[in-house]
């Protein structure tokens, strides 16, 4: 019976020794990155085949796997409800821009739409640039009124463009905006001559 006992408490006191080392290297593990993991499990790979886990271990496991995969199932729905929802959103503004926001030429053909962006990014940069140069009340009036007069020919350009999107109509529109920046480009010209001379 005494020998028993004795058999008992070596193999307990094994069993928790044997616990205390897994545990131990478990918390070290957890800041241990790939190739440290690696050389741990070589160094401890005889540990692995005496180690047994405990018999509840593997339904726990598949317990908290089974879990896991419910939560991402339950999200699905939601995930493709958003992916919907976000095409949609998303042809809804191409077709808005495409039809009511997007310059005219666009609204004709998205192979105009490069050389239209270009043309009219390059003329708002120099319509800000030229009223840089603008020294007096009388100098900002005159250019605010040819402006207005260039504003005024693009809104009719605009207009026959929509009716009648013909090549004629098309050529006249792309060549508004090129003597647009040609004139703004010569008005800056003008203006830098014109300070240096002052200067």
């Amino acid at each position: 019976m005494k020998e028993f006992e004795i058999s008992l408490h070596n193999h307990l006191l094994t069993h928790y020794i044997t616990w205390c080392v897994w545990h131990k290297s478990f918390m070290n593990m957890k800041n241990l990155d790939e190739e440290e993991l690696e050389e741990f499990i070589r160094k401890n790979k005889d540990k692995f085949n005496t180690y047994q886990p405990e018999p509840s271990h593997q339904q726990l496991f598949l317990k908290k796997l089974l879990r896991k995969v419910r939560e991402v199932i339950s999200i699905v729905p939601y995930l493709l409800k958003v992916g919907v929802a976000t095409v949609l959103i998303f042809i809804l503004s191409f077709i808005v821009w495409r039809f009511y926001l997007s310059p005219p030429l666009t609204r004709v053909s998205l192979k105009y739409w490069k050389v239209e962006h270009n043309y009219k990014l390059r003329i708002h940069r120099n319509t800000r640039l030229a009223y840089k140069y603008i020294n007096n009340p009388e100098e900002k009036a005159k250019f605010d009124s040819e402006l207005q007069k260039s504003e005024d020919s693009y809104k009719i350009l605009k207009r026959q463009l929509k009716e009648n999107p013909s090549e004629e109509n098309i050529r006249i529109m792309l060549s508004f905006y090129n003597e647009e920046l040609l004139t703004l480009e010569e008005t800056i010209q003008n203006y830098r001559n014109k300070d240096t001379r002052n200067n």
